[in-house]
Order: C-alpha cells, then sequence, then structure tokens
C-alpha cells in the first residue's frame, strides 16, 4: 500500500467479499477503518476456521466487521441488496458458494457498472463457460452464483474484476464488458 502511496487513513471503508486467508491478510493496515463483511460469513470462518479456508487466530485481536445489511431492493436476480453508499451507486450483493456469505460489491457509474467479484470466479472466462473452479464450498451454489452474475450483466454494461484474475487490471483500464469481452475472445479462437 505504502509503495503505491496510499495510507491506511486515506481508505474511508474497507469491505471484505469473504474471509479467506487471502484476503483477510492485509487486514492489519486498517486498525481504524470502518471494515464491513457479512455476518453469516463472519460466523462461519470463525467457528470453521481453516477447514472454511480461514485462519481467525491470525487476524487482529481487534478485527470485528460491521455486518452488511442486506435491506435494499431487489437488483436483477438478486432478491435484495445491502446498499453501501447513501445514493445506492455501490452495494453488496449475495454471490455464495465458494464460502458461506461471500458476496460481490457492484459500483455504478453514469455508464458503466463494475462488479468487483472477490473469488466468485478466479477467471472471467471459467465464469462465462459456468465452470466453477478453484477452492469452493458448494460448486452448484457458486455456478447458481455465477450465473445470476451473467444474467445481471445482461442488463447493464458490466465489468466483472475476480480478484485473480490477473487480466483484471485491462479490463478495468479499457471498460471492457462481460460481453464484449466474450463476443472478442470467441473470435480470437
Amino acid at each position: 500500500m505504502n509503495a503505491m502511496g496510499i495510507r491506511s487513513s486515506d481508505v474511508r471503508l474497507v469491505i471484505l467479499t469473504h474471509l479467506h486467508h487471502d484476503h483477510t491478510g492485509g487486514l492489519h493496515h486498517f486498525p481504524h477503518n470502518r471494515i464491513l463483511a457479512t455476518d453469516e460469513c463472519f460466523r462461519f470462518a470463525k467457528r470453521m476456521g481453516s477447514l472454511a479456508g480461514a485462519i481467525p487466530h491470525r487476524w487482529p485481536v481487534w478485527f470485528n466487521p460491521e455486518p452488511l445489511e442486506f435491506s435494499g431492493p431487489a437488483v436483477g436476480p438478486f432478491t435484495r441488496c445491502a446498499p453501501v453508499t447513501k445514493d445506492g451507486s455501490v452495494f453488496a450483493i449475495e454471490t455464495p458458494g465458494h464460502m458461506r456469505g461471500h458476496v460481490c460489491i457492484v459500483a455504478r457509474a453514469e455508464d458503466m457498472t463494475y462488479v468487483l467479484a472477490g473469488d466468485l470466479t478466479y477467471r472471467q472466462h471459467l465464469l462465462m463457460d459456468d465452470v466453477v473452479d478453484g477452492m469452493t464450498e458448494n460448486p452448484a451454489v457458486s455456478l447458481a452464483s455465477q450465473r445470476a452474475v451473467k444474467q445481471f450483466a445482461q442488463n447493464e454494461p458490466t465489468v466483472l474484476l475476480p480478484a485473480h484474475d490477473p487480466e483484471s487490471a485491462k479490463r478495468l483500464a479499457e471498460r471492457l464488458t462481460m460481453y464484449q469481452w466474450a463476443a472478442g475472445s470467441r473470435l480470437n479462437i
């Protein structure tokens, strides 16, 4: 973070898509920041620990995230959302399967929607091909979450940004939507 010129005091909010060890390793950088996660994920990770891919004994002693409140309206195929901003342009959607309580964060701009997908999938092409990848608690539930995100993206231009996809930065920079990418990648086969 410091190498990029960002201090923890520059960060107003940290939202965890889930609590696997590779997504919580930097928590110690944010002792005074507001941190959100789903209560379901937090309870599951604490109870199951490494059996769920989480390492609670490595979390800072002060770590107790605020629960995301799913009090918002339905959005596309998702029956409810958890508003993050007052204007509703940033919100969480429930995308379980990879881990209980997993969420994606949706950020709507004027002409584009961005989905910070956590580990919904490791690579966009796998999601587009209905392939459930990586460590996944429930493959059938994960596939249903992936399909719901694809359905969502059919109704508004959406850039998908999975946490582990090395092509995410390029898609973000080029504002390449899921279906633009899919059409282009199919042409290149």
